[in-house]
């Protein structure tokens, strides 16, 4: 899936994000994003859970978010 086949931006899962930025777990990778500031793309939001409590949003990132984030971790300090 690309723009030039017509069907709109490649969006990544948070599992192939962070398989690409190292092999990092999700959860290292959505404190990397929250700490740095990154932007991801929301793709709606999951069921409510039976026991209640906030929906969970579902989020990826384009490709140009993507490369954002890898050079963000090739210079980390």
């Amino acid at each position: 899936m690309s723009e030039a086949d017509g069907e709109g931006p490649r969006i990544y899962t948070p599992e192939q994000i962070a398989a690409r930025a190292g092999g990092i777990s999700v959860k290292s990778l959505s404190a990397w994003i929250r700490d740095r500031g990154l932007e991801t793309t929301t793709l709606g939001y999951a069921q409510p859970s039976r026991k209640g409590g906030p929906r969970r949003r579902l989020w990826g990132m384009t490709d140009a978010q993507l490369e954002v984030l890898l050079a963000s971790r090739r210079r980390r300090p």
